[in-house]
């Protein structure tokens, strides 16, 4: 009998391990999984409002888009009702030629339709060192830009076009805007939608983005990097030969430190916790990158700059990000700030991830335009604080 129980002990244990080492991987797996291809579905426009199926995005308050079969865009701003399975919602801009009746378009975060609604573009490819292009918008005025360029970086499972959010206020403060793509985006020429690699691969693409910049005229740079953008900027501050161009930082709910943003992850889908770290193991291993299609493993646990150590750059850092984001941890920027002087961080109250600028447009705008207007040249060509941001 206790051999019995003894057999049946290790069987139950061992299924167990297996359960727990699938759903490892399954996490993993969703983790850096390439972006899915957008919803489409049947949309009706009657006058300035449009009905939408009901979703947990389309239900959220702020401004936000629909891009239609054929790859225009349409602007929606504020929820005027809601029927059961659909969300009924004011039209702000429209297409040409767009009239009344059904049409399938796919929702979006990006509520800015094309780069050229934020200022004068000229579409560029940019030369990257493993080979290809990656496709860019460069906007603004080199001339009165007189050296000073921002680069924008989108995040995991996003394009340049949800980047273009933070483009119109660098404009205005009247720098060049640069919003690039990169490895896993498919927006790269050779097209790669590889798993990504949380940053670890990407931030090479960023860094010839710099490069370009630099061969455009560019003196000061300034990142503003989205999610895991922020991780991107963070490892290219740490490896590029051109980091002492980059003067100073703007982080969108930025993933800092991996461990948070995967311990969330498990918790939101009521997992237990050691899920968590057991889905960074597979990561970090040379046998689950290889199941997961990484070209390299990935070190998810060493993704972090709120320790010590990886202390991160000591440039002027201005981090936005909503005290409710469901994604990336608002505490991961709170103890990030609280660790750099540097730093500064505004808060907000939005609900869903990265939807600081769907929401508090205006807020927004106004703390990243104040906080480069803010920044003067030192004598050694870095950034610093000439006055505080709003």
């Amino acid at each position: 009998m206790i051999r019995s129980i003894a057999v049946g002990t290790a069987v139950v244990a061992g299924t167990v391990l297996a359960a727990h080492t699938a759903l490892a991987g399954y996490v993993a797996r969703r983790l850096v999984a390439p972006r899915a291809p957008k919803v489409f579905a049947p949309v009706t426009v009657e006058g300035d409002t449009v009905s939408v199926p009901a979703t947990v995005d389309s239900r959220e308050p702020g401004t936000y888009g629909l891009r239609l079969d054929d790859g225009s865009h349409v602007m929606v701003g504020d929820i005027v009702r809601v029927d059961r399975d659909r969300v009924v919602r004011t039209i702000l801009t429209r297409p040409a030629g767009l009239g009344d009746g059904e049409v399938v378009a796919a929702w979006t975060s990006q509520n800015i339709g094309a780069p050229e609604d934020v200022g004068p573009t000229r579409h560029v490819s940019i030369p990257l060192r493993r080979g290809g292009i990656a496709e860019a918008w460069e906007i603004g005025d080199r001339e009165a830009a007189d050296g000073r360029w921002t680069i924008h970086v989108h995040g995991l499972r996003s394009s340049r076009n949800g980047a273009l959010r933070s483009a119109p206020a660098t404009t205005d403060a009247g720098w060049m805007s640069l919003v690039v793509s990169y490895a896993g985006d498919e927006e790269c020429a050779p097209a790669d939608a590889l798993p990504s690699s949380l940053g670890t691969r990407e931030w090479r693409d960023v860094d010839d983005a710099i490069t370009y910049a630099i061969s455009r005229g560019a003196r000061e740079i300034v990142l503003v990097a989205w999610s895991m953008g922020g991780t991107i900027a963070m490892l290219a501050l740490e490896e590029s030969p051109h980091r002492g161009t980059v003067t100073a930082l703007v982080l969108v709910a930025p993933a800092l430190d991996w461990t948070r943003v995967v311990e969330n992850a498990v918790a939101g889908a009521h997992l237990p916790r050691t899920i968590a770290a057991a889905a960074m193991r597979v990561l970090g291993s040379p046998l689950g990158a290889r199941a997961l299609g990484l070209i390299e493993t990935v070190d998810a646990r060493a993704l972090t700059w709120v320790g010590g150590h990886r202390p991160g750059p000591r440039i002027p850092t201005l981090i936005l990000h909503s005290r409710v984001d469901p994604v990336v941890p608002f505490s991961g920027s709170v103890a990030y700030v609280e660790r750099h002087p540097d730093a500064e961080l505004v808060a907000f109250d939005a609900s869903g991830h990265c939807n600081e600028a769907n929401q508090e447009p205006e807020r927004f705008h106004d703390a990243i335009a104040g906080f480069l207007r803010g920044l003067s040249p030192r004598p050694d060509g870095r950034g610093r604080r000439a006055v505080a941001s709003g």
